[in-house]
This record gives structure tokens, C-alpha cells and sequence, in this order.
């Protein structure tokens, strides 16, 4: 017994680094936290003293269960975009003192998944070159040189701007103000000239399969769903993944319709929107 609980209260020293990294790996809060049972399970069945660096065997237990559920993914075809899943954050308070952002988790689909392993472990974790290449199984010069490779990809992305909380909140709701009443001038003065909408339905519910860029299309979109859905939709504004997100519900079917996320540039205007509709991927929201 007294094993148990040394491996227990070690796990959950060890549980908010180990859940922020699986989920960043994953990109998903239902395989991050199956990944932290599975991991633990396997810890606890090992003498503690036998274990030379036990946060090592944990860290290193966490990425390989992340890079065989990356693996996984690689033979299934996933219908249209495929969204990072959204939690809403109070949900996971070990989770509150990484960077979680939704942002975040969209820059890191463009790593590979040993480019991510490196990058996180080096940016979250601080390990140095030679422990993070003993963690992912490569080389030095190649740890490097991944490493190199994903902050490239990282910086290709838009430079992020990011309002306070109330001014982001502020804005949300004139947005959806101007989206619900069809205000097409309105709506101009809200979205960027640049404005993409990603949407993702999972192939379980109808979702754009392709981005929609610009103000004209995106506008049509938006409209064109508050008109065919009209006094259905309703909404709360909630502290999604550290941003201003919307949860939308469908009176007529009673349950969560939409996660939307909206980003902005440095001219407080909506930049990028992304709308998760997949119902599997909404499973840490309601």
C-alpha cells in the first residue's frame, strides 16, 4: 500500500507537465487522458526505487504513447479539416499553467510528430539536447536539427495579436450582433480583408470541407447559417483553450452545435475563425 501511494504522489507531481505535453501531442483531451492512465498504470507496477530517473520514464512513457497514437492516425482519412480538439479550460485545472492556446495547437499541425516531440520538450520542458534525444530515440545532431525544422514551420505562421480579455469579449459579441441580424456592413467592419473560416465537421455533421477565405465568402457563409437557421441558435461566450470561444446551441436537436474560436489581428479585426461541429471532438466542452 504504501508503494501505491509513493507512485501515486509522485504521478501527480509530475500529472500537469505530463497532461499539457500529451495533449499538445495529441491535440486531443480524450487521448491525452488515456495516454496519462495507461502511462501511470505501467508506472505503478515497477518498484519505484528500481526506476534510475522516474520523471525521465514518465516523460519518455508519454511521448512514445503519443507518437504510436500519431502513428495510428496516419492510415485513416479524415473527411474535410481536421481541428485540434477544444476544452474549455476550467475543466482541467492542471492544464492552466501551460500554454494550451488554441493557436498554439493549430502552428503545431504543421510539425511532424518527432519535430513537435523535440520542440515541447525543449520549450517546456527545458531539457537539453543530449536529454531529449535519449528521450526520442535520435541523435544529437539530428535532435538539433529537428528542432531547427519546427521552429521554421513555427514561424511561418501569422505573427499572433492578442486583445485583452474585455476587448475581445466586446467585440465577439457585436460580431455575433452583426452575424445573427445579417448586417453586411457591419460585419465588414469586424473581419479582416484576409478573414479564413475552418471548419470541421468530422464527416458527422455538415462542415465547409475547404477554407473559406475572404470577407464576401465568409460573410455568405455566416449569414447564410443564421438564415437558415434563424432564432435555433443561441450562445455563451467561454474561456475556450485561453481564448474568447463561442459555444453555440441548436434548440431544435438540444445540444452543442458549435465551438467557435475567433482570432484577431493587430487591427482588432477577426483574422481567422475556426468552427469545431465535430460532435466527438466536444466531448470536454459541454
Amino acid at each position: 500500500m504504501t508503494q501505491h501511494r509513493d507512485h501515486l504522489s509522485f504521478f501527480l507531481e509530475q500529472k500537469s507537465g505530463l497532461h499539457g505535453l500529451a495533449y499538445k501531442m495529441t491535440e486531443s483531451a480524450c487521448d491525452a487522458e488515456d495516454i496519462l492512465n495507461d502511462v501511470y498504470l505501467s508506472f505503478s507496477m515497477q518498484p519505484l526505487n528500481q526506476i534510475l530517473e522516474p520523471e525521465r520514464y514518465l516523460v519518455r512513457s508519454v511521448i512514445h504513447r503519443c507518437f504510436a497514437v500519431l502513428n495510428k492516425r496516419k492510415g485513416i482519412s479524415y473527411p474535410g479539416i481536421n481541428l485540434p480538439e477544444p476544452v474549455i479550460y476550467e475543466r482541467f485545472p492542471d492544464l492552466q499553467q501551460h500554454d494550451v492556446s488554441y493557436a498554439l495547437l493549430v502552428l503545431l499541425q504543421k510539425l511532424n510528430a518527432t519535430e513537435r516531440a523535440v520542440f515541447l520538450l525543449r520549450e517546456s520542458f527545458d531539457y537539453d539536447y543530449d536529454e531529449i534525444a535519449s528521450l526520442v530515440n535520435i541523435s544529437q545532431d539530428n535532435c538539433r536539427q529537428h528542432l531547427h525544422r519546427a521552429k521554421e514551420k513555427l514561424q511561418t505562421g501569422k505573427v499572433r495579436y492578442s486583445p485583452s480579455r474585455q476587448d475581445q469579449e466586446e467585440m465577439t459579441r457585436a460580431f455575433l450582433t452583426a452575424c445573427a441580424t445579417g448586417d453586411v456592413k457591419w460585419l465588414e467592419t469586424y473581419l479582416s480583408k484576409e478573414i479564413t473560416i475552418f471548419a470541421d465537421g468530422g464527416g458527422k455533421v455538415a462542415a465547409a470541407l475547404k477554407p473559406v477565405a475572404g470577407q464576401a465568402g465568409v460573410i455568405a457563409y455566416l449569414t447564410g447559417i443564421a438564415n437558415k437557421f434563424g432564432n435555433a441558435l443561441s450562445y455563451s461566450i467561454r474561456k475556450v483553450n485561453l481564448e474568447t470561444g463561442v459555444l453555440i446551441e441548436n434548440s431544435m436537436t438540444i445540444s452543442l452545435d458549435t465551438v467557435m474560436i475567433p482570432l484577431f489581428d493587430d487591427s482588432n479585426r477577426i483574422s481567422e475563425i475556426y468552427m469545431i461541429r465535430n460532435p466527438c471532438k466536444m466531448k470536454f466542452v459541454v
